[in-house]
């Protein structure tokens, strides 16, 4: 998410620094979006809205928090070259817990994205920083790693990989995989210990299917087991429709709904 007066600069950054395509953007009645897609898979939608409704809000004061959106890239090093030489800020590399280096950079208006290095792609597309979405969907600092792998195969249906104690790796089925392609594609999502909770409202935001069919019985669900979700943004039965809630760590979970074409 962008303010509003700097929508189209925020444009101009992704596209220039992180070497992504503007595909289009959109007026609609909470905003205006443009849609950015990423040289190797996948599509960024770059926001920004004019609502009051509690779901679209960006608070500025607000902490990222712990819930971590991951995008791919080639040569960990030679992306580090370029911020350094344009002045991107961005935090000291830290391993994965599948090993994979890893940092966060700071994009347009101080967004963060975490990024992992994948040695198998060194080679493609050498005038992109930010390659797409690749073998890591999330990574999710919790405070109790035995308690937040109950809650997120309980809650969410989230498949368990492997737990440790600092640790674990969960999955879950990629929503346009197999509602669009008709394949079965598994997200890695990993849990990692951390010892402070923080409330976070992310600018980058990953958000989770539910079909338009289901979305009335899920949300009364999580009602039903005092997981209080925020009002509903649109009407999934007449397009899109949205809404959020909080893990026990205080990370915001987005879910979104929309009819497939």
């Amino acid at each position: 998410m962008v303010s509003w007066e700097k929508f189209d600069e925020g444009i101009e950054w992704y596209t220039t620094h992180f070497g992504w395509e503007c595909l289009d953007q959109v007026q609609t009645p909470v905003g205006k979006k443009a849609f950015l897609k990423m040289p190797k898979e996948g599509v960024i939608t770059l926001k920004a809205l004019d609502s009051d409704c509690e779901h679209l809000q960006n608070d500025e004061e607000a902490e990222e928090g712990n819930f971590k959106l991951c995008f791919e890239v080639g040569d960990l090093k030679r992306t580090v070259d370029y911020f350094n030489r344009h002045n991107i800020e961005y935090t000291e590399v830290v391993p994965l817990i599948n090993g994979m280096k890893s940092l966060d950079v700071f994009g347009f208006e101080n967004a963060r994205l975490t990024l992992y290095e994948n040695i198998k792609e060194k080679d493609s597309f050498p005038d992109a920083r930010v390659l797409g979405f690749g073998e890591v969907h999330s990574s999710i600092g919790v405070t109790d790693i035995g308690r937040s792998v109950d809650w997120y195969t309980t809650h969410l249906g989230f498949l368990e990989v492997s737990v440790g104690q600092e640790h674990a790796h969960l999955q879950t089925e990629d929503a346009y995989e197999k509602h669009v392609l008709h394949n079965s594609f598994m997200n890695n999502i990993f849990l990692e210990k951390i010892d402070r909770q923080v409330k976070g409202n992310p600018s980058v935001r990953t958000y989770f299917d539910i079909r338009p069919e289901d979305f009335d019985e899920t949300y009364q669900r999580l009602l039903d087991k005092k997981i209080v979700p925020s009002k509903i943004a649109g009407n999934p039965k007449e397009g899109w429709g949205g809404f959020h809630f909080f893990d026990p760590d205080g990370n915001r979970i987005n879910v979104w709904s929309y009819p497939i074409l």
